[in-house]
């Protein structure tokens, strides 16, 4: 029953007759362990927390550290055959140089060794069920992870149980998760969150992403996790109201939120995407800083891009201390002229085994399927070539006008009108009509003459002709046709039923209950899925293993989205991907850029994303996209615009290469061989999601095939 009165705090600093002056940044008092968790010089050191050791005030005094009267007074009584501190008063001896322990004794102890002295005992039977009790206890024993059995739809890898025990029991909850892209890090903080949430040692759950993942990750927590997590929005918010909350970084930073989220004393942070973090003058870094919560879970895949600064950022908010002061990492691992090169790596290595886990793809012997890619291109009809010119004409003299024209008053809706021509002339001509009817400034005849020509042309359109062909020749094996368009949709379904296949349809605007039975009749028997953007999000579809992009996605992260569905863990099958695109389209451009140039199809799920974040261009890809196709006189000069964007993004790719090679260098990785207890709970049935939902290979085979 001993006890530690804690007399020390996390912030203090301390002087240690070998080690010098040191700052305190862990303090253990619960269930005895009493210890405390010092920085000297950079290295971590555990001391006793039963010692009075000597503090260090801001202006270099020193004072001894007193405890309270109550813990004075408890300090008093000795147990039996204790020792007492030696003449110094300093508790190292008993006088002869012998080191000595002074044990603190609980009210509770004294009370039982009082009626043990009195001869009182309770009956033989109660000592029974205690001990029954500590046994049905050992479920939860820090070698197991408990919350497994209560995964949906998760196959665990042994990496990532790994991962989960290291956090919890070697770094106390705290800790910067960062596996390579794709080996699941979403799937590891979920079961790290789990486990803690059954053990009892948190409540409250403070999840950070990026706005547009707060559903994704939302629906993830509960289809897999069985959380049921809010998502705050609002001026109102979700803080101290539920205890599992979801919510962007920036919506809980705000000035409004702010002190209510500080007020909610959150037990666990969760922060996706953590590499927005890695500058400490930004109001993130500074927020997640103040919050200090008990647990912390950082998830970048890239803890560090231009500057080791980044990295010693992001370790300062898991563990403060760790690696020193920044004048003491600067003068210890900053070269002069490379800040991201540090000089004595092994020692860096090691003082982020404290803070990190990382697993690369050469750690885990994970095998992904094939992948093989193929251009259909599809042969306009002359009449299709030109509508095709002509309404990108209007499109262009349109954005091209004054600020103050009527274009600039469309601008997003000939955005669309642009992307509509890559799909379909059914979902170009509801546009051009919906213009016609309300132009507000644009030429109205010449949109009606537009509109006229696109509903001919929408008749029997010979992309759709191309796409039945080829769904013809696969033999009735099971395919997924993504589109972007419910107009483009609609197009395919009907002639698809023209020919005797009846698909199964996905889009948003169905409800939670038609999208299962959709999904269900295209496992169960339906050979086609057609599918909006809303089925390359968040679904597992191993099953089938053909993906046909009907139309090209400007983003390459959505296009990344629609493969990843198939080509995931635990896809047995090679994967084929077939992208229907025109010559002469602004979709031949984005195929030639994604394709040829950065070799998208090669790359793992989730590293274009990397890509394209260490490009950092002025407005998304999709602008830059619009902009070299709008603001072009001339074929020639379209073509000169589209291969600098291809240069830029080629020069991004390799950065991101020396950027991972540079990190796998540095990085501590977990251990090659799993706990028994991990290994043993390793068997699955489906793959993780989100992150988890890792789509390539280590470096997958693309194939590209032209067709006619």
């Amino acid at each position: 029953m001993a006890l530690s009165m804690a007399r020390y705090r996390v912030g203090q600093r301390l002087r240690h007759p070998q080690f010098g002056e040191g700052l305190v940044v862990e303090v253990h008092t619960d269930r005895g362990r009493e210890v405390l968790e010092v920085v000297f010089q950079g290295e971590l050191r555990r001391l006793s927390a039963l010692r009075q050791w000597d503090l260090v005030d801001g202006e270099g005094q020193v004072t001894t550290a007193v405890m309270s009267d109550a813990a004075a007074r408890t300090q008093a009584r000795v147990a039996p055959g204790a020792t007492s501190d030696g003449p110094d008063g300093d508790g190292d001896g008993d006088g002869d140089g012998n080191p000595v322990t002074t044990r603190l004794w609980h009210r509770q102890g004294e009370a039982l060794i009082a009626r043990w002295r009195d001869g009182q005992s309770a009956p033989a039977s109660h000592f029974d069920l205690r001990a029954a009790a500590e046994r049905w206890a050992g479920w939860a024993e820090p070698d197991r992870l408990v919350s497994l059995d209560s995964l949906r739809g998760v196959e665990r890898f042994p990496h990532q149980l790994r991962a989960c025990l290291q956090a919890m029991r070697t770094l106390n909850g705290r800790a910067i998760l960062a596996d390579e892209v794709g080996l699941g890090k979403t799937i590891e903080a979920g079961i790290i969150l789990k486990e803690y949430l059954l053990r009892g040692a948190i409540r409250t759950v403070l999840v950070l992403v990026p706005a547009s993942l707060c559903e994704q990750w939302r629906a993830e927590l509960w289809e897999k996790f069985e959380l049921d997590f809010v998502v705050s929005r609002g001026p109102a918010g979700q803080w101290g109201r539920h205890p599992l909350v979801i919510s962007s970084l920036e919506t809980a930073r705000h000035e409004r939120h702010r002190r209510r989220v500080r007020g909610a004393n959150y037990d666990l942070v969760v922060v996706d995407e953590a590499h927005r973090l890695r500058n400490h003058l930004t109001l993130g870094w500074k927020f997640i800083n103040d919050l200090n919560p008990r647990y912390l879970l950082l998830l970048t895949a890239t803890p560090v891009q231009n500057d080791l600064r980044e990295l010693y950022n992001l370790a300062t908010l898991v563990r403060p201390g760790t690696v020193g002061t920044f004048a003491q990492f600067r003068r210890d691992f900053l070269s002069g002229n490379d800040k991201r090169a540090p000089r004595n790596a092994p020692r860096l290595r090691a003082l982020l085994q404290t803070v990190m886990i990382r697993a690369r793809r050469s750690d885990t012997n994970i095998t992904f399927a094939p992948r093989r890619v193929e251009a259909l291109w599809v042969a306009q009809t002359a009449a299709e070539r030109k509508l095709y010119r002509d309404v990108s004409d209007f499109v262009v003299d349109s954005v091209r006008a004054d600020d103050g024209g009527p274009g600039r008053r469309h601008y997003f809706t000939l955005v669309v009108l642009q992307k509509e021509m890559g799909s379909s002339w059914a979902a170009a001509r509801a546009t051009l009509e919906k213009l016609s009817r309300n132009p507000d400034g644009l030429d109205a005849r010449r949109l009606k003459v537009l509109a006229a020509r696109a509903a001919e042309a929408s008749r029997e359109p010979s992309k759709v002709r191309s796409l039945i062909k080829r769904i013809t020749a696969l033999g009735g094996e099971k395919c997924i046709v993504f589109t972007q368009f419910r107009s483009t949709q609609d197009s395919i379904v009907s002639a698809l039923r023209e020919v005797g296949i009846e698909p199964a349809v996905f889009h948003g605007e169905l409800g939670w209950r038609e999208k299962e039975e959709s999904l269900d009749r295209f496992r169960a028997g339906a050979t086609v899925l057609v599918s909006t953007e809303a089925g390359g999000e968040g679904r597992n579809l191993q099953f089938c293993r053909i993906v046909i992009n009907f139309d090209l996605p400007w983003n390459p992260m959505r296009l990344e989205q629609r493969i990843g569905r198939v080509h995931r863990l635990g896809q047995e099958h090679p994967v084929q991907v077939v992208n229907l695109v025109a010559r002469g389209t602004i979709e031949a451009y984005v195929l030639e850029i994604l394709d040829r140039k950065i070799r998208m199809f090669e790359l793992v799920v989730g590293e274009i994303e990397e890509i394209l974040g260490a490009w950092q261009p002025h407005g998304s890809f999709e602008d830059e996209v619009f902009k070299s196709w709008t603001e072009s006189s001339s074929p020639r000069v379209r073509k000169r615009r589209f291969t600098e964007l291809a240069q830029h993004l080629v020069f991004a790719r390799r950065q991101y290469q020396e950027q991972k090679e540079r990190q796998n260098l540095l990085f501590p990785t977990v251990g090659p061989v799993p706990s028994p207890a991990a290994s043993t709970a390793a068997a699955g049935t489906a793959s993780p999601g989100a992150d988890g939902a890792a789509a390539g290979t280590s470096r997958p085979r693309a194939v590209v095939k032209a067709g006619g």
